[in-house]
């Protein structure tokens, strides 16, 4: 799979694009996905997720990171990925122009799919309805899909953010289609878990991801591709820390290797606790055997 990342340097024949701001890549987006999949099967089309990730401009937090997204689209099966620069510049571009000279002069597009509320260029003006419009100008097919639903509730990165501020990773997951999960590479801590029996792997999340709500989950981590089963606690560390950055800290049963610089993914399951400060380290490491028991549940 190809990246272009912030960039408009990008020529291709004969496509089949998806666009969107793809910030949360929930069932949705895959719906969105699987429509361009099945124009390359059928017509050997190149497939593009072209992205507009606004958040840069908006100092918002995104539900995965580009690193992320790069991922599921590469488990997916898409051939090229393109973050398009999202600044003054390019968002001044009347819609018209990215038709002609983007979707049209670059891409060569033969299939574009999108949602129904999808908007682009100057003062958001462009729409599903200048893309059908144009689309009998240039030729290309245009496939609009209804937003998903899940029990009644709309598929969005907004609603999936709620959950993950009141720690119902379950529900986001559910809306996800997969779950939420964190890329990183283990840092060295201050190997506090060393000195609890609780040793922990331990990631600092970027600043533009969604970390869901403090405190402790069942969680599984993945290590050179095998999966552990494990706990998470996301927070401050309160007991053992007197301050500091919000961090990942995950205890892997069961394991004693060395794993720091590895990169590592944490699926995460179900919420099991608030963070919360302890009075001393005994009733700590308590808390922790309690928490691998209602993980082993």
């Amino acid at each position: 799979m190809n990246i272009f990342d912030e960039t408009t340097d990008f020529v291709f024949k004969n496509t089949a694009v998806t666009l969107g701001k793809f910030d949360g890549m929930h069932i949705g987006h895959r719906q969105l996905i699987t429509r361009v999949l099945d124009e390359k099967k059928q017509y050997g089309y190149e497939t593009i997720l072209f992205s507009f990730d606004t958040s840069k401009m908006t100092g918002g937090k995104s539900i995965t990171t580009k690193n992320e997204r790069n991922l599921l689209c590469d488990e997916y099966g898409i051939d090229h990925v393109i973050y398009y620069p999202v600044n003054q510049e390019t968002m001044s571009i009347e819609p018209e122009e990215f038709i002609e000279k983007i979707l049209v002069g670059k891409l060569d597009v033969k299939l574009v799919v999108t949602g129904e509320d999808f908007r682009f260029g100057k003062n958001r003006r462009g729409d599903i309805g200048m893309l059908f419009q144009y689309s009998e100008k240039y030729g290309y097919e245009l496939s609009v899909q209804k937003s998903v639903t899940l029990e009644g509730v709309r598929a969005s990165s907004t609603r999936i953010k709620e959950y993950l501020q009141s720690g119902d990773v379950e529900n986001a997951g559910k809306m996800l289609g997969y779950h939420y999960f964190i890329l990183g590479d283990v840092e060295r801590g201050q190997q506090i878990g060393r000195t609890i029996d609780a040793r922990t792997a331990n990631i600092i999340p970027g600043q533009d991801k969604m970390i869901p709500l403090s405190g402790v989950y069942k969680t599984a981590i993945y290590i050179d591709g095998i999966k552990y089963k494990s706990i998470t606690n996301i927070g401050l560390c309160p007991t053992v820390r007197e301050n500091g950055e919000i961090t990942v800290e995950t205890h892997i049963f069961d394991f004693d290797e060395n794993v720091y610089g590895k990169s590592v993914k944490i699926e995460f399951e179900k919420f099991i606790r608030k963070e919360k400060k302890f009075s001393n380290i005994d009733e700590l490491k308590n808390q922790i055997a309690l928490d691998i028991l209602s993980a082993n549940l």
